[in-house]
């Protein structure tokens, strides 16, 4: 019996796979990764210090401190339009070929969501009384050199910043509007802050070659395929996107952002090699028996699993990010299940 096309054969993939993620594996050495090209590296920061992309973070992180502010009510309505453009926003962001136009659309979505929002939990001083305390707080204990501390000028921003907005919020002739200017102005100020936060470089750019150890380690297992590829090459571009920002000494928030770029490349990767190792089985079974006769299966059965098979590899063909492969797998396991149930006592 003739099976569909399914993208390249792939079960070495699976076995490595399940080795690598196996209980006590440990990542091989293969030696220093090679630099990135100077050239490649500029291209990098340039892309991920664009002015659109740049905004988008850093509101980005402005509304996940307006929720935890806020306690992340999940019956409101402008809570739900905050989480909804945020998530947008993200996919975005997980795309380096993602359009300035987009992020532009994207960042005002999100401007005008949060901006509701912040209308909707600031009506006195409260909130913003009760928060900047906080952060002072937290700000104090704080500052120094090591990872996870603030450096003496970001603080010294910071704290100036809550002493204005404290001020406000102990006027009882401060408005409202003018209270939600001042909340505003605190959590961007809480962004910025949280940019210039202390990292361990060389302790990020270890876990980064960590990964692409790992994948050098699957990878000599494959054939080289058109639909591997274009997985692979995904995860180098992200993985060198945040390289260069490592090595650039850019702020935390988009390196944060670019860590989460190359983790779901990566999980898009290894989703594609489960993914190809599962088709590769299941089109197998279009070569059991078929009939009416006991331990054979109807012939509706096989057209049913083979519309699986294909929609599952065309999801395998076309890259796709590592939740729509997962769901890929789910249904075609499914779909698989259901084939054998088909068979006839």
């Amino acid at each position: 019996m003739n099976r569909p096309r399914i993208p390249g054969k792939w079960m070495a993939a699976t076995l490595a796979v399940g080795v690598t993620f196996g209980s006590g594996w440990s990542i091989p050495v293969f030696g220093p990764i090679a630099p990135i090209a100077s050239a490649e590296q500029a291209a990098a920061i340039a892309n991920w210090n664009s002015a659109e992309r740049a905004a988008l973070i850093k509101r980005l992180a402005m509304c996940d401190k307006a929720a935890d502010d806020f306690y992340s009510d999940p019956g409101n309505a402008r809570y739900l339009a905050v989480k909804a453009a945020s998530d947008k926003a993200r996919a975005l962001l997980l795309d380096p070929n993602t359009s300035s136009s987009k992020l532009n659309a994207a960042y005002h979505t999100l401007d005008s969501a949060l901006a509701a929002y912040i209308e909707d939990y600031i009506r006195d001083a409260s909130i913003l009384e009760r928060q900047t305390f906080q952060t002072a707080r937290m700000l104090n204990d704080s500052i120094g050199t090591a990872p996870g501390t603030y450096p003496q000028e970001a603080a010294d921003t910071m704290m100036a910043i809550i002493a204005e907005a404290q001020a406000a919020a102990y006027d009882p002739n401060t408005t409202v509007p003018q209270l939600r200017e001042q909340y505003l102005k605190y959590i961007e100020g809480t962004a910025v802050l949280r940019d210039s936060m202390n990292l361990d470089r060389s302790q990020r750019l270890g876990q980064l070659n960590q990964q692409r150890q790992t994948i050098a380690e699957i990878s000599a297992n494959l054939p080289n395929t058109a639909d591997y590829s274009k997985l692979l090459s995904a995860f180098h571009a992200q993985a060198n996107g945040l390289e260069a920002l490592l090595a650039d000494n850019s702020g935390l928030l988009p390196i944060e952002c670019a860590a989460l770029c190359v983790q779901n490349a990566y999980t898009a990767l290894t989703e594609g090699l489960q993914l190809a190792g599962e088709l590769d089985q299941a089109s197998k079974l279009l070569d059991s028996p078929k009939g009416i006769r006991s331990g054979q299966y109807p012939s509706s059965a096989f057209g049913e699993l083979r519309k699986a098979i294909n929609k599952s590899a065309s999801v395998l063909t076309k890259a796709s990010p590592p939740e729509q492969l997962n769901a890929s797998r789910a249904a075609l396991a499914e779909a698989v299940l259901k084939f054998r149930s088909t068979l006839r006592p």
